[in-house]
């Protein structure tokens, strides 16, 4: 392919992608799917939009299909720390918390500020081996949380550790 054709097809693919993430921010997933398939068929390399289509297809119930998107967007890009994160959170929907706890552990390596990755790794370690081994990752994914300015997900992290600790306390007669 020569380097004008590169030239022409990369505009257009993110005009179709800002259009697909529109699409999908408005809850439109039908939409957001078929804007990032036709983006993937412009650019087949396009890490990024595959997994995003993964997304979309997961917003649609079809796991299996959003499973192979992020495979797929690893295979081509390694250190595409979303891909982990979201093929992680389908490994937990699936209660294989090893296979999630390895992939939110690879999406941490990759990007090492990455909040959700600690907190939803929390979740897993939690149901694999009880609330106390949780705490750890709900500590540092709050701390991430409010440095980084979402308070919601802060808030909602700190709700979790505060029950940890209530329910730790009525169970032992500290009230």
């Amino acid at each position: 392919m020569s380097p004008s054709t590169y030239a022409i097809r990369e505009p257009i693919a993110n005009d179709i992608l800002s259009s697909a993430n529109a699409k999908y921010k408005n809850r439109d997933y039908l939409g957001a799917l078929t804007a990032y398939t036709e983006a993937i068929r412009i650019d087949p390399t396009n890490a990024l939009a595959i997994c995003c289509r993964g997304v979309a297809y997961y917003r649609l119930g079809d796991d299996r299909d959003a499973m192979a998107d992020y495979n797929q967007a690893i295979s081509i890009d390694p250190k595409l720390a979303i891909a982990y994160y979201r093929r992680g959170f389908l490994h937990y929907l699936a209660q294989d918390y090893p296979s999630a706890i390895a992939d939110y552990n690879k999406s941490i390596e990759l990007k090492p500020d990455f909040a959700l990755a600690y907190s939803n790794r929390g979740y897993a370690y939690r149901d694999l081996y009880g609330e106390q081994e949780a705490l750890i990752d709900w500590r540092f994914a709050a701390k991430l949380f409010k440095e980084q300015g979402n308070i919601t997900k802060y808030q909602s992290t700190m709700r979790s550790i505060d029950r940890i600790y209530d329910d730790a306390s009525c169970a032992s007669g500290m009230l």
